[in-house]
């Protein structure tokens, strides 16, 4: 029997921390699972305490393992031989023998300096974003620490996956000289199967009695929650007879740049009078999250920057209208059932979100599932081949 390749996936994240990555680890198995089975590779999940492990189980993955990953030895005797054999051949033998024996890739890594998996050479990084060059004053250091990162990764000889050719563009601009090995790997976004008749039952559980546009994304400064309220307003002045609301989901504990956004969103609700227009669901389960995308008016994302939008990719899978900010990221990830806007003209979006509640014309049905078969292919060339 030929040996399969194994890929390992870092798999240290949970719903509340980002939930985006949650998903986009979903998303790489349940592609890999989408081929023939003489292709499929072998999957170790190094998972930390808090990750949703039971969320991947549901896929099914024929030949997949998971692997609690503890840094550091539990015996207090093997710990103490560990450090001993670092300090003498500088080797984490624990490691070596119970993690990096395992697999013959890992993916994804973020940084070099990486304090669990630094000594193992076979990582593949994944270069999410530059919104901390693009957005400094979101960050409490004006985005430094990433920068560092950033800097340190494109100037290696280590292999970095970018999500699309618009992310690639920004890398050239920000490091011309970078020495790295680049592969574009545009993911695709696999979904539960979702029965129609639920959605009543979960508009009801969430109290919601009107047409509603769903903005499903992290609370963070970028995500540019903030003028999808004002917009609402300028319909809440001109408009008063139209009922609607806007449903957002997410974490509303998660603290990313200088504060938590949600106070910032809270206070414009209160200014504006909005809390018949708005509802903060938080974490929901991703049945739910889904169902209630599904019975949507239209999907909502306002984003100020993105590297690849799994909202848009849900978009597609699920076959839903979406109103979505402009950037060439989104344009180069949409083409029908979707209406651009300019995300720093609110009136524009007013005008976008009460032509959508009036129709919403779907033009055309794809075929969704070579999305994620040829993700899965994608997969296969970027974590399985040398650089």
């Amino acid at each position: 029997m030929v040996k399969r390749f194994t890929i390992g996936l870092n798999y240290f994240f949970d719903n509340h921390s980002n939930s985006g990555i949650v998903n986009y680890i979903y998303n790489i198995i349940a592609a890999l699972d989408s081929l023939p089975d003489s292709e499929k590779p072998a999957i170790v999940v190094f998972f930390s305490k808090n990750a949703p492990v039971d969320y991947l189980r549901t896929i099914g993955y024929p030949y997949i393992n998971f692997l609690r990953f503890q840094p550091y030895p539990s015996n207090f005797f093997l710990r103490k031989m560990n450090n001993l054999a670092k300090r003498i051949i500088e080797k984490d033998i624990c490691k070596q023998l119970f993690y990096y024996s395992k697999i013959d890739s890992l993916y994804p890594c973020f940084t070099i300096n990486d304090s669990n998996f630094n000594d193992y050479k076979n990582r593949i990084f994944w270069l999410v974003d530059f919104n901390n060059r693009v957005f400094p004053d979101h960050y409490g250091d004006e985005g430094a620490n990433m920068m560092r990162n950033q800097q340190e990764l494109t100037s290696s000889n280590q292999r970095v996956v970018l999500s699309s050719n618009a992310l690639f563009d920004e890398l050239k601009t920000y490091y011309p000289d970078y020495r790295c090995d680049i592969k574009l790997l545009r993911f695709a976004s696999s979904l539960q199967k979702l029965e129609d008749d639920d959605i009543p039952l979960i508009k009801k559980k969430y109290d919601i009695d009107v047409p509603y546009l769903m903005s499903p994304n992290q609370l963070w400064e970028h995500k540019n929650q903030g003028l999808v309220l004002d917009a609402v307003n300028i319909i809440k002045q001109k408009q008063p007879e139209l009922k609607f609301k806007i449903l957002f989901s997410g974490s509303l504990e998660v603290n990313r740049g200088k504060g938590l956004y949600i106070d910032t969103l809270r206070n414009k609700i209160e200014n504006y009078g909005l809390h018949d227009y708005v509802t903060f669901l938080g974490v929901l389960e991703r049945n739910e999250q889904l169902l209630l995308m599904k019975g949507s008016c239209a999907l909502l994302q306002p984003s100020l920057y993105e590297g690849w939008s799994t909202l848009v990719e849900e978009a597609k899978a699920l076959n839903k209208f979406i109103i979505l900010s402009n950037l060439p990221v989104h344009r180069e990830q949409i083409s029908e059932n979707v209406d651009f806007f300019d995300p720093g003209n609110e009136q524009q979006l007013a005008d976008k979100i009460i032509s959508c509640l009036s129709s919403t014309q779907i033009i055309s049905h794809s075929d969704y599932q070579k999305n994620i078969y040829n993700y899965g292919k994608d997969i296969l060339k970027a974590l399985t081949t040398k650089p």
